[in-house]
């Protein structure tokens, strides 16, 4: 565990110059003291009570070198779609042999599902040298054999009688997590080659929180170590899953916090970011590569329900989700922009990036003779059952086996495509030693 009392990431103060970007408004109070006015903040364009940095020193340990530039990756949510999609891309990444360099991986949500089964497996898998048959068998198929053979709605309906006591609807799916895919994995015992991200949103200060390997909290209740505390992995996903309405918010001790004024309240991390960009999108990861896979649910024009409260309301949740995720893909392609610009024998400039971002319904240009190539090898296949991918249900029900395989190949596909797009000196010239996950 690191410390510091420079700003190092994404709990910097906002208004020191190698911050990202911070919250444009809160509903809490200012919870640290009185530093420097910032330039929006002000009652007139109704961010006067924006929350403020708590100024604690502690800050998540940084992972060891890569071998060659380190990899940092940002998985979406999107219920199993995300979950399943989410575990193709990770496997691209192993068949091109940038997992072993992979150094952050933060996710959301369904996203976060896929992050944990990876995190766990992560000691086995380097020990067999991170191959695209290790993640087949100790990350893919678990979790196929799972989503295929039961429905996860389903076991926490039948448990439900448990939440007669103090145990909620999220406990139960932190337990059934722990059942099915983590074992019960403590956060303090995760793999310290990685730093692990796993988000969530603070309803209390209106930020993102964050569950790592040394640390939890966010930036303006401050971070308290995960060491000695017992918290599971488990706890971290179902957090970061917890869909307003079908789950209550987990909700802290806020004696841990150094600046906390109210216990931590915390929901499904998509809403505030569904993406998993916020926790990398510093300048100071500049000099990662980055691979973003966003499965998230897409916004269709035309009716959208018909009692007109409740269609109004969910319009208008979706309309703001749809917002701050245009927003971040924009923010980040610019940035892929300024990187391809820039000297690719040299340092990345501040403000720039190198990476993929790609979505379950991207279009990509036909013209590109690598791309081409990638599509002759592996045909691309977006539908199954006469319905695009991207047009999966955001559920945690039972999928059947074969909907699991075209989303894990979807999401394998999309990451090839990507790289032979934008960066095809990371693919192979014979493709066909490639073999993608079975459909």
């Amino acid at each position: 565990m690191t410390k510091s009392r420079h700003g190092t990431d994404a709990f910097t103060r906002p208004d020191t110059p190698t911050a990202p970007s911070a919250p444009s408004a809160s509903s809490a109070p200012s919870v640290s003291p009185p530093g420097p006015t910032w330039a929006v903040d002000s009652p007139a364009l109704g961010t006067g009570l924006t929350a403020r940095p708590c100024g604690d020193p502690l800050r998540p340990a940084e992972p060891p070198p890569a071998t060659g530039t380190p990899v940092a990756l940002a998985l979406s949510g999107g219920g199993c779609r995300a979950t399943l999609s989410a575990l193709g891309f990770i496997r691209l990444l192993a068949d091109t042999g940038l997992l072993r360099r992979l150094r952050y991986s933060s996710s959301v949500s369904g996203g976060s599902i896929a992050n944990a089964c990876l995190a766990t497996a992560w000691p086995a898998l380097r020990e067999r040298d991170f191959t695209p048959r290790a993640v087949d068998e100790l990350v893919i198929a678990p979790v196929v054999d799972q989503v295929s053979s039961h429905s996860l709605k389903r076991a926490l309906l039948r448990d439900s009688w448990r939440t007669l006591g103090p145990t909620t609807r999220t406990d139960l799916l932190a337990r059934r997590l722990d059942d099915w895919f983590l074992a019960q994995t403590e956060l303090a015992h995760l793999d310290p080659q990685v730093r692990w991200i796993i988000n969530a949103a603070n309803l209390t200060t209106g930020v993102r929180f964050t569950f790592e390997r040394d640390v939890y909290g966010d930036y303006t209740i401050g971070l308290a170590p995960t060491a000695g505390t017992g918290l599971r992995l488990s706890h971290a996903v179902s957090a970061s899953a917890a869909v307003p309405g079908a789950f209550p918010p987990v909700v802290l001790d806020s004696a841990p916090f150094p600046c906390a004024t109210h216990r931590p309240a915390l929901l499904d991390g998509g809403v505030y970011d569904n993406t998993g960009l916020e926790a990398l999108d510093s300048d100071r990861y500049r000099h990662t590569f980055l691979c973003v896979l966003n499965a998230g649910g897409l916004l269709r024009p035309g009716m959208y329900g018909r009692v007109p409260v409740i269609r109004d309301l969910a319009r208008a949740n979706s309309l703001l989700y749809r917002q701050s995720t245009a927003l971040r893909t924009r923010a980040t392609i610019e940035r892929f922009l300024r990187g391809a610009a820039a000297d690719p024998a040299g340092e990345v400039p501040p403000g720039a990036r190198r990476g993929i971002l790609v979505q379950l319904s991207t279009d990509f240009p036909l013209a590109d003779p690598v791309l081409h190539r990638w599509r002759a090898t592996f045909p691309e296949h977006r539908t199954h059952d006469g319905r695009d991918l991207a047009l999966v249900p955001t559920v945690f029900d039972r999928l059947s086996p074969a909907l699991c395989r075209a989303l894990v190949h979807r999401g394998w596909w999309l990451g090839g495509a990507g790289l032979a797009a934008y960066h095809p000196e990371l693919l192979p010239a014979d493709l066909t030693k490639f073999h993608p996950p079975q459909r």
